[in-house]
């Protein structure tokens, strides 16, 4: 990975388990333990799973990450075909008090997306003659780099001329923390705040699992963003979240093995997974796209 094209890679690790082994899945809001303990997922529902899937699911369920030589965040996944656990219960914890590390005060983003011409969780006309898709998790840093520097240039030169419509797709594989942003934000979305919610997300990480997307965090940057909270609060409760969790999985499993994506983030022009996500490499699929 050069720096022009930063990514969060996955890459394969020793056994974390047998498939279809029982996991804890997203803890209670109410429950202190919750916002700690990165292992704790949302279920899914039971079925076979193909090679690609199982590589984003295996890693959702054990929590495993590491470091790639690019400084990225490596995930690392089990066998290549299983059965997700069955759904339903959830692991308690003792109430012993929450984190002892006090995140910093939310901020604003630098600068935010327009959202004159924005449409959910995408943002352009659905009859411009490209699409592009944009893969992505709310805590990987590269992701972040890739808002602030790609996703507006895309924006300036494509999107607001009817030429692009730019999609924003979940792929929540770096933890608990990621699979809660992710229904917060398509909670924003809503109260169509999805695109301010996914700014103030990107600009206030703090690092993997860590509290910066806690549930009380999010409802912090829920307030920053204008979102009605009380309708947000509400979302956030474990089974809403649950259910909407399972919509997110249910939109992206299918697509994300179907085009091959083990990396964050990644861009997909009219269907054709790209090999970089800097700039030019956008630039230049778009183009062609719309050279026909």
């Amino acid at each position: 990975m050069t720096e022009d094209s930063p990514g969060t890679e996955t890459e394969p690790s020793p056994e974390p388990g047998t498939p279809g082994a029982e996991t804890a899945p997203l803890r209670d809001a109410a429950d202190p333990e919750a916002s700690r303990r990165g292992a704790a997922i949302l279920f899914y529902a039971g079925g076979v799973l193909s090679g690609a899937l199982v590589a984003v699911l295996a890693l959702s369920l054990v929590g495993v990450s590491a470091k790639n030589e690019e400084g990225g965040s490596a995930l690392a996944s089990g066998s290549a075909s299983g059965t997700a656990p069955p759904s339903g219960s959830f692991e308690s914890a003792a109430p012993t008090g929450g984190s002892l590390v006090t995140p910093p005060p939310v901020v604003a983003p630098a600068a935010l997306t327009p959202t004159a011409l924005a449409d959910g969780h995408a943002l352009g006309s659905s009859d411009a003659p490209v699409t592009v898709e944009v893969w992505a998790d709310y805590q990987c840093p590269y992701c972040a780099r890739f808002s602030a520097e790609v996703e507006p240039q895309i924006i300036e030169d494509y999107v607001t001329d009817g030429k692009v419509r730019l999609v924003f797709r979940d792929l929540a594989f770096l933890g608990d923390e990621s699979r809660w942003a992710a229904v917060a934000a398509r909670l924003a979305e809503q109260q169509d705040r999805f695109w301010p919610f996914h700014d103030y997300l990107f600009a206030n990480q703090l690092g993997e699992n860590t509290g910066s997307f806690s549930v009380e965090r999010l409802q912090q940057i829920a307030t920053a963003a204008g979102l009605d909270r009380t309708t947000f609060d509400a979302g956030l409760a474990l089974e809403p979240a649950r259910t909407l969790f399972a919509q997110i999985q249910s939109e992206s499993e299918t697509d994300a093995g179907k085009l091959g994506i083990h990396a964050t983030p990644s861009v997909v022009v009219d269907g054709k997974l790209l090999d970089g996500n800097d700039w030019a490499t956008v630039q230049a699929a778009i183009e062609a796209a719309l050279a026909g």
